[in-house]
């Protein structure tokens, strides 16, 4: 007990410095341990200072995505892990994030045998919508709609969550499925957060109409296609936007960016959080064919601009905002030759981080991570489908009042932190 009353005093009475240091060097598993030692340690580690002081100083991690069987070996048993992990670009190791493990996919699936695979979960299959099984679209997937503050917007099918890998806590939202989620982001002046799509999916003719739905309600609010006054252009509004699971926006402050789109005549859409209107804005100049991706560098925006299988690649920043001046901070050259992994095959790279990392998804289900000068630090192995890579997670144990919320009884809950 003295040793006890010691610590406390020490976390109690040192320098915030000294205790920043010290917290954003550990994981959040251990910063959540510390909290149930005792009522002193638990009062410092839930002062939100503190806790908002570590999320600005934890640098983000980008996120992968890929899916396996659970059980390879054994052709009787069909399960299938959903997995994802976060990169540590400093260490060159990779953490679980979010993982379960499934098996109605194949309830309808002829087993070799002619033996049911073990359950592990039980679910209802009258929440979960499966739909018809296709042969050739494999099983269904985990997806990573968008990733802000710590908080990951997650979809399995028809099932839709918000949930904090770092606190282990979630909140369901409505199925989604019929529309184009487009982001997840931060209401800075209430301290919400809300998703934004849009309607129109998968049909040219239809209208679209984007909603906003505050994490933790249950009902979307129409906001029509509002454009800000000052905009001095209307540019594909009315199309629509990429889904953020394959071109994730970037919050500023209260303004939220996309990366420049085809449908949005290769400029970069903004919306305004609090006044709830699209603008635009403009990128350094397009490559041909090119992908650009969006990514924060000190607190500004910046942009990755590569193409497949070619070994250059741009890291932009936006030196001035109000007038849409960029200024190109690398221009990385891959080193090919000297990666035998890179031959022959196809490759996409792009910087994803403000010190010019560069990760590369291989046709070859490879990952390569490279420094700014090009050359390989690191390289991972997946071993059945190609993983994604398109979000970052900056990790926060920052608590949200809509996870303390109680949770309508027809809400299934997937176990995603199983196994973590």
């Amino acid at each position: 007990m003295a040793e006890q009353a010691h610590i406390v005093a020490f976390f109690r009475d040192a320098p915030p410095r000294v205790i920043i240091e010290i917290v954003r060097r550990l994981p959040s598993r251990s910063i959540l341990r510390l909290r149930a030692v005792c009522k002193g340690l638990r009062d410092v580690m839930t002062y939100r200072p503190l806790l908002a002081a570590v999320h600005l100083l934890h640098p983000p991690q980008p996120l992968i995505c890929f899916g396996l069987d659970a059980c390879p070996n054994d052709l009787n048993i069909k399960l299938r892990d959903y997995c994802v992990e976060a990169l540590d670009l400093r260490s060159d190791t990779l953490r679980p994030v979010l993982r379960f493990t499934d098996n109605e996919y194949y309830d309808d699936m002829a087993n070799v045998e002619g033996l049911d695979a073990p359950r592990i979960f039980v679910f209802s299959k009258d929440q979960i919508n499966y739909g018809e099984v296709d042969d050739g679209a494999g099983p269904p997937e985990l997806v990573v709609h968008a990733s802000v503050d710590g908080l990951l917007l997650v979809s399995f099918v028809n099932l839709w969550y918000v949930c904090n890998p770092a606190t282990r806590q979630w909140a369901a939202l409505p199925d989604l499925s019929d529309y184009d989620v487009i982001g997840l982001y931060e209401h800075v002046s209430s301290g919400g957060y809300r998703v934004l799509y849009h309607t129109g999916k998968d049909d040219e003719d239809a209208s679209t109409c984007y909603y906003v739905l505050t994490v933790g309600d249950q009902e979307a609010r129409s906001i029509g296609c509002p454009v800000s006054p000052v905009a001095t252009e209307d540019v594909g509004l009315d199309i629509g936007l990429v889904p953020s699971s394959l071109a994730p926006p970037v919050q500023l402050g209260c303004k939220l960016h996309w990366p420049p789109q085809e449908r949005q005549g290769f400029q970069i859409l903004v919306f305004d959080t609090e006044a709830e209107v699209f603008s635009w804005m403009r990128a350094p100049n397009p490559i041909p064919n090119g992908s650009m991706h969006l990514l924060e560098m000190d607190r500004r925006l910046a942009m990755s601009v590569s193409k497949a299988s070619k070994a250059t690649l741009q890291l932009w920043r936006l030196e001035d905002y109000s007038i849409g001046v960029w200024f190109q901070v690398y221009r990385i050259t891959v080193q090919v030759p000297r990666i035998r992994d890179l031959h022959y095959i196809d490759y996409f790279p792009r910087v994803v981080s403000p010190e010019g990392d560069v990760l590369i998804e291989c046709s070859n289900k490879l990952i390569l991570h490279c420094d700014r000068i090009g050359n390989l630090l690191q390289k991972f192995q997946f071993r059945e489908e190609a993983p994604l890579i398109r979000h970052v997670l900056k990790e926060s144990l920052l608590p949200h009042a809509f996870f303390l919320a109680p949770k309508p009884d027809d809400v299934v809950e997937l176990p995603f932190f199983q196994g973590l």
